[in-house]
C-alpha cells in the first residue's frame, strides 16, 4: 500500500523504496559510486583544514596548523568534499502516463527519493529541480534537518505535475545559477519529446558537471500491446488523437522507439553524460545498484 494515497499527492512508498535501494548498496562506498569522474585526476589533492576527529587516521594531522589554531587539525583533501547533487526531475504530461501499479512520475519519485536518501547519508547536499516547459519547483541543495522533508514534499505533490516540455529551458535555467564545480547533475526523464536541438544544452551540462540520465519508460512506451481491436492513442501535449490497429502498427511503433532510443543515447555520449535505462514494470532496485557499482569499478560504462 502506498504511503500517502490522499487527494492531489502521487502514490508512493518512499520508506520502502529507500530500504530496498540501501540494502543494496549496503557498505558501498557512495563517494566512489557516483563522484568517479569528479575526481579523476585528482587523486588526493589537499584541499584545507578541518579538525581532527576521533576515528581519523593520525597521518592526517598537520601539526603546524594545530599550532596556530590551538586545535587539532587534520587536512582535508578533495575527495572529502560537500557535493551538491541536482536532481532535474521530468514532471511535464507524458510523466503522468501508466499502464500497470505506478505512473512514470510515481516510478521516478521513488527511485529519486532512494538515490537522494544515499547522497544524504553520505554527508553531501540534494537539491530538486521539478521541470515541464519551465522550472515548476527550484529546491537549492542542501543536508539540513528539512531538506528530504521538503524534497518528498514537493516529489509527491501532483499540482506539481503537468504541462508541457522544455529540457533546456531547465538546463539553462539552473547551470546559470551553479558556482560551485563539485556539482552532480542526474537527470530524469522519459525523454519521449527530446528533441535532437537539445545536445548543445545536454554538452553543456554534462562537459561542465559529472551528470547521468535516467530515462524511465512504461512498457506501453516500448511496445503496443497484443490486441484483435482497434484503439485509440492521443499525444499528451497537442491532444490529438489517432486510431491504431496494433497487429498492422506493432512492428513499425516498435522500430520508431527504437529509433528515438538510439538517438538519444547518441546525444547522450556526445554529451558525455551517462544513461540508465529504467521500465515501470520492474524493480528499479538491483538495476541502478549495478549500474552505479559499475560506475565505480570500471569508470563511465
Amino acid at each position: 500500500m502506498a504511503d500517502d494515497s490522499e487527494k492531489g499527492k502521487l502514490k508512493v512508498n518512499f520508506p520502502r523504496a529507500i530500504a530496498e535501494f540501501e540494502n543494496a548498496m549496503q557498505k558501498f562506498p557512495v563517494k566512489k559510486v557516483l563522484y568517479k569522474n569528479l575526481f579523476r585526476g585528482k587523486g588526493l589533492e589537499f584541499d584545507s583544514y578541518r579538525e581532527f576527529l576521533p576515528d581519523d587516521d593520525s597521518s592526517l594531522i598537520d601539526w603546524k596548523a594545530t599550532l596556530r589554531s590551538n586545535h587539532i587539525m587534520a587536512r582535508k583533501y578533495i575527495e572529502e568534499r560537500e557535493l551538491n547533487v541536482y536532481f532535474l526531475v521530468d514532471v511535464s504530461n507524458s510523466m503522468l502516463f501508466g499502464s500497470g501499479d505506478k505512473l512514470k512520475s510515481e516510478y521516478a519519485a521513488e527511485f529519486v527519493a532512494s538515490l537522494a536518501h544515499l547522497v544524504l547519508s553520505s554527508g553531501d547536499n540534494i537539491g530538486l529541480v521539478m521541470f515541464s516547459d519551465r522550472v515548476v519547483k527550484l529546491l537549492r541543495p542542501s543536508r539540513t534537518s528539512n531538506q528530504f522533508a521538503l524534497f518528498t514534499k514537493f516529489l509527491k505533490d501532483s499540482s506539481l505535475y503537468g504541462g508541457g516540455f522544455d529540457i533546456d529551458k531547465a538546463i539553462r535555467d539552473v547551470i546559470r545559477t551553479v558556482k560551485s564545480p563539485y556539482t552532480i547533475f542526474i537527470l530524469v526523464s522519459d525523454f519521449i519529446r527530446t528533441k535532437q536541438t537539445s545536445v548543445d544544452s545536454l554538452k553543456l551540462m554534462g562537459t561542465r558537471f559529472e551528470s547521468v540520465a535516467v530515462m524511465i519508460r512504461d512498457k506501453l512506451d516500448e511496445d503496443l500491446p497484443e490486441s484483435n481491436y482497434q484503439f485509440a492513442v492521443e499525444d499528451p501535449y497537442t491532444g490529438r488523437q489517432m486510431i491504431l490497429d496494433p497487429e498492422m502498427a506493432r512492428e513499425r511503433y516498435h522500430e520508431n522507439v527504437l529509433r528515438q532510443k538510439a538517438r538519444i543515447r547518441e546525444m547522450m555520449r556526445h554529451s558525455r553524460i551517462d544513461m540508465l535505462e529504467l521500465v515501470t514494470d520492474k524493480n528499479f532496485v538491483i538495476v541502478v545498484s549495478s549500474f552505479l557499482k559499475g560506475r565505480a569499478m570500471e569508470g563511465r560504462v
